[in-house]
């Protein structure tokens, strides 16, 4: 299988290779993206038996499409492709939405029985959220964020739609986050998890 030398993408497309996946949120803010070595989408291409993509941005759609990317215009709150999908994933999406109650309704509608939703988002605890802390009233953040969750809370709102989170893992794109002496849920700007339908 291939490998990736960034650790989220590496844990993603590890459990994308050779299956039907939806990714959601695929542009990542810009089109431009496309052209990095961090882009997921073009990542997930490369490991994926068969893989779409799904944005809310229209002209960006249309651009990868043009490209030769199957992607689809649709919102990641309320989608229903019309079939089901090995592994649905949610790149850095979750803290973007408005709605999780109609996200996870959604992936649930477009999953197989025996899927996975894969997630990543950043890290609340991460140590330089904390100086942050220290230094101003609010601590700032992407202003498209409407939610910090840690895989504790993000569990326990699973757990209401009848799915188990497991499988976590923290990373950190930059060497000098992950020098730090400290336990690997401050270190690390990012965690990353597998959720699974709760076996009857």
């Amino acid at each position: 299988m291939k490998r990736f030398d960034d650790h989220k993408l590496d844990y993603i497309c590890s459990r994308a290779a050779g299956r039907d996946v939806l990714d959601l949120g695929c542009v990542n803010h810009y089109v431009e993206d496309e052209q990095t070595r961090f882009w997921l989408h073009k990542a997930l291409r490369e490991v994926a038996g068969d893989l779409v993509g799904l944005d809310y941005l229209q002209d960006a759609v249309d651009t990868l499409s043009k490209q030769g990317y199957n992607v689809v215009q649709g919102n990641a709150e309320n989608f229903d492709l019309g079939r089901k999908f090995d592994v649905i994933v949610a790149g850095d999406i979750v803290e973007h939405l408005n709605n999780q109650d109609g996200f996870l309704k959604s992936c649930l509608r477009n999953l197989k029985d025996d899927g996975i939703i894969v997630i990543s988002t950043p890290n609340p605890w991460f140590w330089k959220h904390f100086v942050l802390a220290l230094l101003h009233t609010e601590v700032p953040n992407n202003e498209e964020h409407s939610g910090w969750f840690c895989p504790r809370t993000y569990r326990q709102l699973a757990a209401r739609y009848g799915l188990e989170l497991g499988e976590i893992e923290f990373a950190s794109r930059y060497w000098k986050d992950r020098i730090w002496p400290f336990p690997r849920g401050w270190k690390h700007t990012t965690w990353m998890a597998t959720l699974r339908r709760v076996k009857s």
